[in-house]
């Protein structure tokens, strides 16, 4: 697995102009740690695009076909806290050439609302349909694989109990390495539909485990 920053930051540089070429007059660019500086190995891609409220619809509806321009999408997801949000998304990319941890989790705005952040949250009529429990549990699989390979087992401890909670399974006993590869094996069975996100949550444990063994020495 290869999570050489510049390959990273050469993703989110095409993405971010695909992005502004696709919409005339809008801007996007980097958020959060990577835009701080403050990034590490695992840190995902955030971004943010700013568009003109005439365009803000065309372009959510445009955005897979304008993501597959620059990398092969393994899948694309809208929060659904915003999904029918008119001035506000926030949609999660994956691709499928770039590790898990790498996800693109790009905030749309409407250039009125001035990209804030806490627009339409309390608005139930912005609200869209939750995600396959499968998929959330891997994504939080995830996530404590990341807080893993940082040092930081509560945090893991903390995302495998809502990946369980998620797929209505009692958290098992053992490490979370056991955990992560338990939960990765009930939804292989419990929801068919994830078999790719499964394989892949796999690897990244496998490789993950490797990663932490050579830092232990």
């Amino acid at each position: 697995m290869d999570l050489d920053p510049a390959l990273r930051g050469a993703r989110a540089l095409a993405l971010t102009r695909a992005l502004e070429a696709a919409i005339a007059g809008s801007t996007a660019g980097l958020r959060g740690s990577l835009a701080r500086g403050t990034g590490d190995a695992y840190s995902d891609i955030d971004l943010f695009w700013e568009l003109p409220d005439s365009r803000f619809l065309e372009a959510f509806d445009a955005l897979g076909e304008i993501a597959a321009r620059v990398g092969p999408v393994e899948s694309i997801r809208a929060d659904p806290l915003l999904e029918n949000s008119d001035k506000r998304q926030l949609v999660f990319v994956q691709f499928a050439d770039l590790p898990l941890y790498w996800r693109v989790d790009l905030a749309l705005f409407a250039r009125s609302i001035g990209r804030d952040e806490e627009y339409d949250l309390d608005n139930p009529r912005a609200r869209g349909e939750p995600w396959p429990h499968g998929e959330s549990a891997l994504v939080h699989a995830v996530a404590a694989l990341k807080a893993l390979l940082r040092g930081d087992e509560a945090r893991a401890r903390e995302s495998l109990h809502s990946a369980f909670t998620r797929i209505e399974q009692p958290l098992p006993d053992g490490s979370a390495w056991h955990q992560i590869g338990e939960l990765a094996a009930l939804v292989g069975r419990l929801d068919l539909e994830q078999a790719a996100l499964v394989r892949r949550v796999q690897l990244h444990r496998a490789a993950a485990r490797a990663i932490a063994r050579a830092e232990l020495g």
